[in-house]
């Protein structure tokens, strides 16, 4: 298990003073970079003249921050050996606290920190929940009667609040298994050091752990390697020059190669598009005859009530009714739906079971365990019912004509599941656990076999820490998820927002929240349901209410 979380305390980076101290903290400056309202980027200083060894080892912390033109102004405090075998893409510390610094001896300060959180060379975000001790060793030098720093670590320390300033989400997109959908994978790059070089060759690399375990697969031969930096654009057309082994691979393959660098590589200001070459040399790449993966788009932009025993669309204050369903699961009297344009049906969770109503209009009792969450459909056709209380059949996967598969899940003793999610790429599967200690917010992905039948989950990541009672959760878009907690004893709930690749934050706090739902739209296109019916919207840090009200508020498909 690992756990995914930035807890984005406002610490910042080093500022000089007059000698290395033989114990204690450094102080603190709080310069981030920037760019001025005329486009001009706000850099840190590089060393003056007559500088002493902490001026100089204070002003590289703080220069770490600013990754324009491969870090030249942190590469100005290192001697001219340094400057050459310094790699600072290698791993970007973030502190979780004030550094220490000691003198252990002629020319040599130890830098000593709390690791928060690091990113490695391929933009992968890893949480240090207990944020370990790490000591660093700098080595300086007179160099034409300055000092510089000779010897050190490579890679560069952030407080949370620079990172948040330098670094950049971006999403790395893989395939599911039979090339069915582009899944995404959160990676974190400096904004301002040659981003689209680093996407490609992170891409080249693994995905994350916990999506390289059957659940995603790369067109990109193995061995592929980046031939040509930094990567040309003319005309919003990124030129990605590759080594030979693309030369040996199917048309089909170079297409979906040229997929996954285009939407990987979109996210880049001034890339609308991309092309694959070879020593320089263009590859003609022609589409394939049949449909191709795309980005899974998000649900129609109406939301799916119950209100006033009618089901269907909520359009201008009234509900539209779907056509041969509405009657039916308004009949049920449900206390969760869920909906799939796709196949025309709806499923009805109720004390008795889940229901499954067709265009027939006739329901079908489907499961008949009592203890039900919300199902979903996913886009092989598969219905997926979790029970609240673990066992090894938790997970039940009905077939169209009512047959079911187990899938095992793990939760531990003593848990209870509160809602399952799937994203519209069916490949990562959102878990809202509950246990004696707190609530949980687990990520998974889904291995799939060649006919599209889900055969097992990846290991769970965590996103977290969370407090108070698990409520519902639901996917925002392709990287980013929404978890609501309650307050067990105020009722007062809160709603917390997580990038799949690690950062988070609070969207405010809902009275009484009951249901979630998203999917289009990004964090504005989220609507809560309250306890009274009332629905609301995000408004800010916070929510309005709606002149809109329901029974039930439907998620969809």
């Amino acid at each position: 298990m690992r756990t995914l979380f930035v807890c984005f305390v406002m610490v910042a980076l080093l500022a000089s003073c007059t000698t290395i101290p033989q114990q204690g903290p450094v102080m603190s400056s709080d310069f981030s970079p920037r760019v001025t309202s005329d486009g001009v980027d706000v850099l840190p200083p590089g060393p003056s003249a007559g500088a002493t060894q902490d001026d100089i080892l204070a002003g590289f912390m703080a220069a770490g921050a600013a990754a324009q033109d491969n870090y030249r102004v942190a590469r100005s405090y290192l001697s001219a050996e340094a400057q050459d075998s310094w790699n600072p893409n290698a791993v970007a510390y973030i502190r979780a606290g004030e550094p220490e610094v000691t003198l252990g001896g002629a020319n040599i300060a130890s830098y000593v920190l709390s690791v928060g959180a690091s990113v490695d060379e391929f933009g992968r975000y890893f949480d240090s929940p207990e944020a370990p001790a790490q000591s660093f060793e700098f080595q300086f030098v007179l160099e034409e009667g300055e000092w510089r720093i000779s010897a050190l670590s490579d890679g560069v320390v952030l407080s949370q609040a620079a990172f948040r300033e330098a670094f950049t989400s971006y999403r790395l997109y893989y395939f599911s298994t039979g090339y069915r959908e582009l899944v995404a994978d959160v990676r974190w790059f400096a904004s301002r050091g040659e981003v689209s070089t680093k996407i490609v060759r992170a891409l080249l690399a693994k995905p994350t752990f916990w999506l390289d375990q059957g659940a995603t697969i790369s067109a990109l031969p193995e061995g592929t390697g980046l031939a040509l930096t930094p990567i040309p654009v003319t005309e919003g057309v990124a030129t990605v020059d590759l080594t030979t082994q693309v030369l040996g691979v199917e048309d089909i393959t170079r297409y979906r190669m040229l997929v996954q660098l285009t939407a990987s590589l979109q996210q880049v200001q001034g890339i609308s598009s991309a092309r694959i070459s070879v020593n320089q040399n263009e590859l003609v790449i022609p589409a394939p005859a049949s449909d191709t993966p795309t980005l899974a788009t998000g649900r129609d932009s109406r939301l799916v009530v119950l209100a006033n025993r009618s089901f269907g669309y909520l359009q201008g204050g009234r509900v539209e009714p779907l056509d041969r369903l509405s009657l039916a699961v308004a009949t049920l009297i449900p206390e969760e739906i869920f909906y799939s344009s796709r196949f025309n049906q709806a499923l009805a969770t109720r004390p008795d079971g889940l229901w499954r109503v067709g265009m027939s209009g006739e329901p079908t009792l489907l499961d008949d365990r009592v203890d039900l969450l919300r199902a979903v459909v996913d886009s092989c056709g598969f219905t997926w019912s979790s029970s609240a209380n673990p066992t090894e059949e938790t997970i039940r996967l009905f077939t169209p004509d009512g047959e079911f598969t187990t899938l095992g899940l793990d939760l531990g003793a003593d848990s209870s599941l509160v809602s399952l999610e799937l994203a519209r790429d069916d490949t990562r599967l959102l878990l809202l656990v509950q246990t004696q200690t707190g609530v949980r917010a687990l990520l998974a992905a889904v291995t799939r076999d060649e006919d599209c039948v889900p055969e097992a989950l990846s290991d769970f990541i965590e996103l977290g820490p969370l407090e108070g009672i698990g409520v519902d959760a639901a996917w925002i878009d392709d990287s980013a998820v929404a978890v609501v907690v309650e307050d067990p004893l105020t009722q007062q709930g809160e709603v917390l927002v997580f990038d799949t690749g690690g950062s988070s934050s609070s969207l405010g706090q809902p009275t009484k929240p009951v249901t979630l739902v998203g999917g289009i739209g990004g964090v504005s296109g989220l609507r809560l349901l309250s306890e009274d019916g009332i629905i609301y919207q995000p408004r800010g840090n916070g929510w309005q209410a709606t002149t809109d009200r329901a029974d039930v508020l439907a998620t969809q498909r």
